[in-house]
């Protein structure tokens, strides 16, 4: 009995020391590893959620925007030479101005006049179609009724029907500075008694 209260007793004091051993607090927090440490000293806090802004890029520079001729109505001051068709010997200087009358689409209406050597010019009226209006290079054609003027017949020439002509040809123009375009011009005229062909360079302004 006496052996038996003693391993009793012994087993209860064993059990209140290693109770009290396992209650007891470190003196000392645990340091940090080197590891860590190195990891917040070379990445600042906040440095890895920062956002990089992003460079909007422009889906149509200034070199390729594209070029818009806004001119509705056409003013044109040319010169050229002109000679008998077939026999080429454009000996016959030309100066002329012609109007493009004001409309949003082709064909257009217009008219000019042409003034000869020796006191004789031309005027027509007609139409001119024009291929990628809206573009700084307009090539062009017209077909138009035109009347022979000689200053020493005056009106008796709009009753001679040899002085009548169909005149047509082709244009190529282009815009130097809108609105300013230049245009060169390849007409051929055709009567019952004879045939010409005009070419002439000129200044086209147009509003």
């Amino acid at each position: 009995m006496a052996k038996l209260t003693i391993f009793v007793s012994a087993t209860i004091v064993a059990i209140f020391i290693g109770t009290s051993a396992q209650a007891a607090p470190h003196g000392e927090a645990p340091s940090p590893s080197p590891a860590v440490e190195e990891i917040g000293e070379s990445r600042p806090p906040g440095e890895n959620m920062a956002i990089t802004p992003v460079e909007q890029v422009n889906s149509v520079s200034q070199a390729t925007a594209p070029r818009y001729y806004m001119a509705r109505q056409a003013l044109v001051f040319r010169g050229g030479l002109a000679s008998d068709f077939p026999k080429l010997d454009f000996s016959d200087s030309v100066t002329g101005v012609s109007y493009l009358f004001p409309k949003f689409l082709s064909p257009q209406l217009e008219a000019g006049a042409d003034l000869h050597e020796n006191g004789r010019g031309h005027m027509y009226a007609g139409a001119r179609w024009t291929y990628f209006q809206r573009s700084y290079f307009r090539p062009s054609a017209k077909l138009a009724l035109d009347h022979f003027v000689d200053a020493k017949y005056g009106l008796g020439t709009l009753a001679r029907i040899e002085d009548w002509f169909v005149r047509g040809g082709g244009s190529l123009e282009y815009t130097i500075w809108n609105p300013y375009s230049i245009r060169f011009d390849a007409e051929m005229l055709l009567s019952f008694e004879e045939t010409k062909i005009v070419t002439t360079i000129g200044i086209s302004r147009g509003w």
